[in-house]
This record gives C-alpha cells, sequence and structure tokens, in this order.
C-alpha cells in the first residue's frame, strides 16, 4: 500500500468513531451548512475529543460537522457542495505547522475560515525546546490570520500576541469544552474526595520529577486528612502516570479510576470529586466547566492563557517552582476558600457559555447562503 493510500486509511478507521447515522442523512438530505473542524482528533485524548463534541452538540448543532482530513463516504457526500466553512477549533493551535499548512490550503482554495477559541502556542516557551521544530513560522501565521472571516481566541495571553502583531478584532470567548453541559453532582459520601490528574504530551517547565515529589506529598497529605483520592487520566500515558503512583501508595484511600477514553465518563469522575488537583490543561478546563475548585500544575503558559480568562489565575502553580510545601498550602487554601472558588469560577464558565452560543449563532445566520440551506428552502 502507497503512503497516499496508508493515509486514506488511517484517517478512514481514525474518524469512524464521529460518524452517525444522523450526520449521513444530513449529508445526503443536505439541509445543514457544512463546518470542517481542524484539530487534533482520533488520539483517545479526551481534552481534544471535548473540544469536538463541544463543537459538534452544543454550539453547531445546525451544521454539518466533520474533521477537515477525513476520508470515507460521508466526506465524500458533502463534498458535493462547494460551500464549507472551515472552523479551526480548540487546542493551541496558532503557531504550530500542520494547522498553518492545512490553513493555507484552504485559502489557496478560496475557501472560508474562521478561528474559535483556538490559543496560541508561546514561542518564547517552545524556542526553549528546539526539538520541537514544528512551532513557529509566526509570520506566515500572521498573513493567514489576517484573511480569516472571525479570529475568536481562548485567552488573554493569545489575544494580546495576535493584536500585538497587528491582527486586529480579535475576541476572546474561552475555551470551547466549557460549553459541554456539566454532569449531575454524585451523591456525597460521608469522605470529601480529591481528584488527581497527571500527564502531557508537551515538555514540562522545570521538568516533571518535581511535579510527581509534589503530588506524592498532596496524596499523602489529603490521605491524612481525611480524603478519599482518586486518580483520573484523561490520556492513556496519564494512566501509566497513575499505575507508578498506586505502587506508592497501596493503602486504602487511593485509588486509580479507569480510562475509558470517553468524554461522558470523564465528565461522571469530575461529577464525585470536590476538589482537582490536575496537571492537563484540560483538566483545569473541564473541572472548570463542572464547577469542581481546582488547582493547576501550570506546566506551560497555555495553561494561564485560560485561567486568566476567568479571571482565577489565583489557582495556578506554575510547575518551575514548584514544591511539596507549596503544592500542600494552596490546596489547604483551596478547601477554605471552596464556595468562593466555585461561585466565580462558575459565573465566568457561564458567561463564556452564553458568549460562545450567542457567537455560534450569530455565525451560521451570517452563512446562512450555504447551498445547503438553500436547497432545503
Amino acid at each position: 500500500m502507497g503512503l497516499g493510500l496508508r493515509l486514506k486509511w488511517d484517517r478512514l478507521n481514525r474518524y469512524r468513531y464521529l460518524r452517525r447515522a444522523e450526520d449521513y442523512r444530513a449529508a445526503l438530505s443536505r439541509t445543514k451548512p457544512l463546518l470542517t473542524y481542524l484539530g487534533w482528533l482520533g488520539f483517545q485524548n479526551m481534552g481534544d475529543e471535548a473540544l469536538y463534541l463541544a463543537f459538534r452538540d452544543e454550539l453547531f448543532q445546525n451544521a454539518l460537522l466533520q474533521p477537515h482530513d477525513d476520508f470515507s463516504i460521508l466526506s465524500c457526500l458533502s463534498g458535493f457542495s462547494n460551500e464549507r466553512l472551515n472552523v479551526l477549533g480548540g487546542g493551541t493551535l496558532i503557531n504550530v505547522d500542520p494547522y498553518l499548512l492545512a490553513l493555507e490550503k484552504i485559502r489557496a482554495r478560496g475557501e472560508r475560515y474562521v478561528v474559535w477559541g483556538t490559543g496560541v502556542a508561546d514561542l518564547g516557551f517552545w524556542s526553549k525546546h528546539p526539538e520541537h521544530s514544528d512551532r513557529g513560522n509566526s509570520e506566515r501565521w500572521l498573513s493567514v490570520l489576517r484573511d480569516a472571516e472571525y479570529i475568536g481566541v481562548r485567552g488573554p495571553r493569545s489575544a494580546a500576541w495576535l493584536t500585538e502583531n497587528g491582527i486586529t478584532g480579535v475576541e476572546v470567548i474561552g475555551d470551547p469544552a466549557l460549553s459541554i453541559r456539566p454532569t449531575a453532582k454524585k451523591v456525597q459520601s460521608d469522605k470529601r474526595i480529591l481528584g488527581i490528574n497527571l500527564g502531557s504530551h508537551d515538555p514540562v517547565s522545570g521538568g516533571q520529577d518535581g511535579v510527581v515529589l509534589a503530588v506524592v506529598a498532596l496524596i499523602r497529605h489529603a490521605l491524612q486528612r481525611g480524603f478519599i483520592v482518586q486518580y483520573f487520566a484523561l490520556h492513556a500515558i496519564d494512566a501509566v502516570l497513575g499505575h507508578a503512583l498506586k505502587t506508592a501508595f497501596p493503602e486504602d484511600g487511593f485509588e486509580v479510576l479507569p480510562f475509558n477514553a470517553s468524554v461522558a465518563e470523564t465528565m461522571q469522575q469530575l461529577a464525585g470529586f470536590d476538589f482537582v488537583v490536575g496537571q492537563r490543561l484540560h483538566a483545569t478546563i473541564l473541572a472548570c466547566a463542572q464547577g469542581v475548585p481546582n488547582l493547576s500544575l501550570s506546566y506551560q503558559p497555555k495553561c494561564l492563557d485560560f485561567l486568566e480568562s476567568i479571571k482565577q489565575a489565583m489557582l495556578a502553580l506554575p510547575t518551575e517552582a514548584i514544591t511539596p510545601t507549596a503544592l500542600i498550602e494552596r490546596f489547604e487554601w483551596l478547601v477554605h476558600s471552596e464556595m468562593a472558588v466555585h461561585v466565580a469560577i462558575v459565573t465566568e464558565c457561564d458567561r463564556f457559555r452564553d458568549l460562545q452560543r450567542s457567537n455560534a449563532t450569530a455565525l451560521l445566520a451570517k452563512h446562512s447562503l450555504f447551498s445547503f440551506q438553500g436547497a432545503a428552502s
């Protein structure tokens, strides 16, 4: 099998789980506008999967959403129309080469595109990690972004970088995963529950070893305080770390929850926690979407970009400065400030949910001349 065929076969299988019968019906009837989604999908990373589901099930229910590089009968059926809107979705994608190349091809074809809840990769951070050579090309990025029909970004740091580099009209709309509806809270147990998450695909400021040492100390402290501690994973990488942690705590009170690569299951797990301490960016974001007071083990600037968007920078512990004592002290502060933090998180997340839904409705209304909708009239 040649390289081209292998790539198509990979995409055929990678996105199989996203194709629903109702999507085929929409493609055949041509009653919905087509949105093609650019983002990191199909790798069982719950943050990225949550972003896609937020677009499909919450923000753009009245559109046919599919991955931009899907190869399937569905993509062929929807491709009969040359009218589509391409969406650079959630994730830290600006200044990352594969998404730049995709957008440049889209622009060359004369297609429309928007930026929706995307983060800007901090080039100062990535310059310290030259082995990741696919970050950069900022001038080409700025060129392609100037032709975007709309730019809404995750947080104020992303907006500031774009504005400082001459991009106008940038709006902070928050992370799209905030629009996932909270899951009903589980019945409270006699003991309070702390959820822990570790894991990253990217380099960690200060190194991962110091993070693990601090988290081990926190788990020991929480168990002594009478908490139940449950570890949850957002990727298989996280699950491996959780099982390694379990060897340090053979006693009752520390549990590694199963990782089922399911956004719904992840939200159910989060609903059972009273507090969360997480490393993955979307451990923080999904905890906030659930209204759970949490601390972020902020391993790169994108974590602060999100927390500053909801006016909660105090929930960040930058990993380059983390110590066991600092983490325990901040956790005790979180417990003491539980209700105030909960109210502040819910208030800001509700604000972004309203903004995202309003903007999604306006975006579809603006592009109501798509041939999909015209065929239905």
